[in-house]
């Protein structure tokens, strides 16, 4: 593994998603607890489909670039993602209520989201961590200005919707300027083409994968939406202050995933393996302490930054910094499942996982609220990276054999 990749991932990450992590800390100052309940919420819908439809391709399209012959299909598998949002949205109108009239806005963000996140896709099959880097960074910094901009004219009249358009416009206008001129929009507009990708997924185990993705966007989100259902606004909104607290720490494991994806599929014996996850394993020792310490100094950050409106934070974050730990020792393992192709394991695991995960927001949220969310989230998860861990020693025995033969 290309530590400086890491590293090189990690630091646009952080870089740009300093100026979003301030720009949010203004916003759970000024928005009401209403409002930023249906921001968290709203916001995690997008997310969750945006993640179960682009997630899904663009995997797809880098773990099977060359077996699915996917290089002159680019058009197509956007033009996929697009109907299959659209479809999504349609029959889900029944649930508009919940959305507070934000429904479409919620679909175009959706859509924004699968054209922005191809973009970065594109550049990290290419290995241009650079270019990738490049549009997190444009990305986030325009969205946290303009974000800057609203609060410092509404103040404490910040509503919802204005973030989600915010969000909505700048992603439409990244993938406009870096990938606009690689979509010839006519042959996006071959429906056979995208018939042909729909067929060689079905007939391939490339649709477990797909299933895999799929259900692993709801894996990610359905805390929240459960919150929304079971719990109510304000123990929403606690749990959304904490997460967001803790996806600056999920930001290392992000870099080193999206490093491991494409440099995985280009292995060739055991040796290179060993070479990748004894670097990876040094980077979480690194980690480890730098959780631990967030963890510690919660108890004095969050209360000032939330100016005590949430009081539970800080419990609901320290849970969340055990999983993110767990997450990051094992998860990673996941892309040498996938370079062999072991779709079918990982789409009976997640099915189980998620399982796991509704029962235990079931059983915990009436009784705890966020807290018990946060449980839920670091058993479910644990539950899945460490099977998958497991299965990766699996792999890397039988590539011993081959080795050995």
């Amino acid at each position: 593994m290309r530590i400086r990749s890491v590293i090189q991932v990690l630091f646009s990450d952080a870089t740009s998603k300093a100026v979003l992590v301030i720009v949010g800390i203004a916003m759970i100052r000024f928005m009401s607890e209403v409002e930023y309940a249906t921001y968290i919420f709203t916001f995690s819908v997008a997310t969750l489909v945006s993640q179960a439809v682009a997630g899904s391709f663009n995997r797809i399209y880098i773990v099977g670039f060359d077996r699915l012959g996917l290089e002159t299909s680019l058009p197509s598998l956007l033009l996929l993602q697009v109907l299959i949002v659209t479809i999504i949205f349609i029959v889900a109108f029944p649930l508009s209520d919940y959305f507070y009239d934000l429904y479409w806005l919620v679909y175009a963000l959706v859509i924004a989201i699968c054209f922005s996140d191809f973009s970065k896709t594109h550049a990290q099959r290419k290995l241009s961590f650079v270019r990738f880097s490049l549009i997190e960074i444009i990305r986030s910094t325009l969205t946290g200005s303009c974000l800057a901009i609203v609060i410092y004219i509404v103040r404490f009249d910040l509503k919802s919707w204005q973030v989600l358009f915010i969000h909505t416009g700048i992603m439409l206008l990244v993938f406009v300027v870096f990938s606009g001129s690689m979509i010839n929009l006519k042959d996006g507009m071959k429906i056979g083409e995208s018939w042909r990708l729909i067929m060689e997924l079905s007939k391939r185990d490339y649709k477990y994968l797909f299933g895999y993705f799929l259900l692993i966007a709801l894996f990610i989100q359905v805390d929240v939406i459960m919150l929304r259902l079971i719990s109510n606004g304000y123990e929403l909104a606690t749990y959304g202050s904490a997460f967001r607290y803790y996806s600056v720490l999920a930001l290392a494991l992000g870099a080193v995933n999206t490093v491991f994806l494409p440099l995985i599929q280009q292995i060739q014996d055991y040796g290179d393996l060993q070479r990748l996850y004894s670097k990876h394993r040094l980077i979480s020792v690194l980690f480890v302490p730098v959780v631990i310490l967030a963890g510690w100094g919660a108890q004095w950050v969050i209360p000032w930054v939330d100016v005590g409106k949430y009081a539970n934070a800080v419990t609901v974050f320290r849970i969340l910094c055990a999983s993110i730990i767990i997450s990051f020792a094992f998860s990673p393992h996941v892309n040498l499942i996938m370079r062999f192709e072991k779709f079918k394991f990982l789409f009976v695991l997640i099915i189980v996982g998620l399982l796991i995960n509704v029962i235990l927001n079931l059983a915990l949220i009436p009784s705890f609220g966020a807290t018990g969310v946060a449980v839920a989230t670091l058993l479910a998860a644990a539950s899945v990276t460490i099977s998958i861990y497991f299965k990766s020693l699996s792999v890397s025995a039988e590539l011993i054999k081959r080795a050995a033969v």
